[in-house]
């Protein structure tokens, strides 16, 4: 729904933005980033390196939202 009808790009906006999955459980969020965005990339019609940098920008954002 987010990438179809709201224009939801990137793995960020939609963990963070869409869903607030990064700001309710980051470490869960970046457990499901990979499968995010292997359906975001169907979705997008973007291929396994536009995958690999999404979630490589997701974790390193994720990391500063996990409390130790």
């Amino acid at each position: 729904w987010a990438v179809r009808h709201e224009m939801a790009r990137n793995v960020e906006d939609f963990l963070a933005r869409r869903t607030r999955c990064l700001l309710l459980d980051a470490r869960e969020s970046m457990r499901i980033a990979p499968a995010v965005a292997a359906i975001m990339a169907r979705e997008l019609n973007r291929d396994k390196n536009w995958e690999r940098e999404q979630v490589e920008n997701y974790l390193a954002i994720a990391q500063n939202y996990i409390l130790s």
